[in-house]
């Protein structure tokens, strides 16, 4: 993972290591909670490469649920 940012948590156990085949679009989380996918992009260099890139976090959509409670069914 090229990066003008020193990430530590690359040296921890079960970070991705370069030379392991990924599928394109995987998602790793550091233990730090950084957010990296793995895609095309272009290095420093400004060749195309697949490499992990930093990604934000994947949503969450919220439940409907939660208004269900709050106002409870209709009446009338």
């Amino acid at each position: 993972m090229e990066s003008t940012i020193i990430h530590i948590c690359l040296e921890t156990e079960g970070a991705p290591t370069p030379g392991v085949e990924r599928e394109v679009g995987e998602r790793w989380v550091c233990a730090c909670g950084d957010h990296f996918v793995y895609r095309e992009g272009f290095n420093r260099s400004g060749h195309a490469s697949l490499d992990w890139w930093p990604a934000p976090a994947v949503p969450r959509p919220r439940r409907s649920v939660v208004r269900g409670l709050l106002f409870g069914p209709r009446k009338g």
